[in-house]
């Protein structure tokens, strides 16, 4: 995937790399740039950014290295991406509805149903309508350096089985604090209820909230099959992340390092899929094995609801953005 964008990337750098060569004619001191995420030690982003950072270090003979920071111990993904944006030498994970306020266009990527499957998904980011938004997001201070990152599908574990968005009336369902969760949430007829993860257990036990959605390695991590026992295969978002770090820390990096976390992140990307699939079946496993009940569910309705209550719910958007995006997905 992307293979324009990365034969842009080599081409504009060559001779300004073996320009810097020929001006410094000694290698730079080495440079250690921090990854930040909120996943917890052993899950997917964790294990492949561990592997992205051997591969940085390998490919720059040392003078380049990534140190993983899991578990937010820098702080929120706020917080994180406004340090990358003022210039300390970070790149984080993040949500593509997180530049809601910056490039709000991007925020679509993020909006349910808008990919059956990954692959079709992927698609978008070879896209003209992508590099615009590229652009865009430079302008306010970021750049992306892996734009493809699989996350994961995201499906909804509840008290009671679902099968339309009727079932859905008054059920609670958590969602993070985020204007599209919530939008998504509401467009597939339940009521969202904002809270962190951290939250979500006892508010399941206490009968605060009727359900949680997530991908399965997360749904399953968090124990909440010990409170609620339907898993409802909704597939409502294909989840595709940033790693994103600041437009002036990128500046500052040499061709040479531009090049190699580009390259090398897109080896992490594909990593990273094949340890998200490899994660989910066995988690769709052990929820079966736990005593959850697995829901087969026709997406159709949902879709439809998603269609049209979605680009309703962001008057900010261009004009007909959902369905364009839609049209290169699914084209």
């Amino acid at each position: 995937m992307i293979t324009q964008r990365f034969f842009r990337l080599t081409a504009s750098l060559t001779l300004a790399g073996l320009s810097t060569l020929a001006l410094t004619g000694m290698a730079q001191a080495a440079t250690e740039i921090r990854v930040a995420y909120g996943n917890q030690p052993g899950e997917p982003v964790d294990v492949a950014v561990k592997a992205w950072a051997k591969s940085v270090e390998k490919a720059s003979d040392g003078e380049l290295t990534l140190k993983a920071f899991p578990a937010s111990q820098l702080g929120g993904e706020t917080e994180v991406m406004e340090q990358a944006r003022f210039g300390s030498p970070l790149i984080t994970i993040t949500a593509y509805s997180n530049f809601m306020s910056s490039v709000p266009d991007l925020a679509v990527l993020d909006a349910p149903y808008l990919a059956d499957d990954f692959d079709s998904k992927l698609k978008v980011f070879d896209s003209d309508w992508f590099a615009d938004q590229e652009k865009k997001v430079e302008s306010a201070g970021y750049h992306i350096v892996i734009p493809n990152s699989v996350y994961g599908v995201r499906h909804l574990l509840s008290r009671e089985a679902v099968a339309t968005p009727e079932d859905l009336a008054g059920v609670k369902i958590r969602v993070q604090n985020s204007p599209m969760y919530v939008a998504a949430i509401k467009a597939m007829g339940a009521v969202p209820t904002p809270m962190s993860l951290g939250d979500v257990y006892p508010a399941l036990a206490q009968g605060l909230v009727d359900g949680v959605e997530n991908p399965l390695p997360v749904l399953y991590g968090g124990k909440f099959y010990e409170v609620v026992k339907n898993l409802n295969l909704t597939a409502h978002m294909h989840t595709v992340a940033p790693f994103v770090t600041g437009e002036a820390f990128w500046q500052q990096l040499s061709p040479e390092d531009q090049q190699i976390l580009t390259e090398t992140g897109q080896e992490m990307a594909k990593n990273l899929r094949g340890l998200v699939e490899k994660e989910t079946e066995k988690s769709l496993q052990q929820l079966k094995d736990a005593g959850v009940q697995v829901h087969e569910v026709d997406t159709a309705p949902f879709r439809e609801r998603a269609q049209k209550e979605i680009p309703a719910a962001f008057p900010q958007w261009s004009e007909g953005l959902y369905q364009e995006v839609s049209d290169i997905i699914n084209g």
